[in-house]
């Protein structure tokens, strides 16, 4: 298992060796995560994210993401879902329609918990053009599909009462872009994050932490952006 973690940690080192011209930025990305337990098997999930960029200053996206999910086991968890994306950039926003299938694998060794997180999605992305005067017209829509894979390491860290504790999280996910089959082509990005998180009432936790969003942007030119991720789960 070790090997593995150090796999997980020298992931983004790995990526960020490939660079030569990195545009820099800060951001904060606050999220907020609710689920509804159906039955035995079945729930439902739904996460709201608000990202800004330059810190807080400008919008960089608001993603909207419900999904319903089925519990073989402890072990397996299927899904599918629907994301909509607000994507804010400084020529023109753009929207992106994405629907998406998953399945995450968790496993337990000893204190440390271990999920593996395997998603496909077919994205649906607004192009616009550039007019001659310099405004921009919508131009119909791009198909693209995209597979995801994120390793998440967790353990409790210490004891704050009897029933709560300090949990240390860290994961590392890459992006491929996969065209319009399912065959990886290109790195799309690639996150590194690592945060505590804290049961603030029942049914409730607050986390917070970094992330590093690290992706190529253009020939031998890559963004670094990071980010201070805050994130609400509740559990209705």
């Amino acid at each position: 298992m070790k090997y593995i973690l150090i796999i997980l940690f020298l992931i983004p080192v790995a990526v960020l060796g490939q660079s030569k011209t990195v545009k820099q930025s800060n951001s904060s990305w606050n999220t907020v995560i609710l689920d509804y337990k159906i039955n035995n098997k079945f729930y439902l999930k739904n996460e709201a994210h608000f990202r800004r960029t330059h810190f807080l200053d400008d919008w960089q996206q608001i993603l909207i993401r419900p999904s319903i999910h089925y519990n073989l086991n402890k072990t397996v968890d299927f899904a599918v879902g629907y994301t909509f994306a607000k994507n804010y950039r400084d020529t023109h926003n753009f929207n992106e329609n994405d629907i998406w299938q998953q399945i995450m694998l968790s496993h337990a060794s000893g204190k440390s918990n271990f999920k593996h997180r395997f998603r496909l999605e077919q994205r649906f992305i607004e192009q616009f053009v550039q007019l001659s005067n310099a405004s921009f017209s919508e131009n119909g829509t791009d198909f693209k599909m995209r597979f995801r894979y994120r390793f998440t390491w967790g353990m409790p860290l210490f004891k704050v009462t009897d029933t709560k504790k300090i949990n240390l999280t860290a994961f590392d996910e890459i992006w491929l872009n996969t065209g319009s089959g399912i065959v990886p082509e290109s790195i799309n990005q690639n996150w590194f994050y690592v945060g505590i998180s804290y049961p603030i009432f029942k049914n409730a936790s607050l986390g917070m932490g970094y992330l590093n969003d690290y992706a190529p942007v253009g020939v031998n030119s890559f963004r670094n952006n990071n980010i201070l991720q805050t994130t609400l789960k509740y559990h209705l």
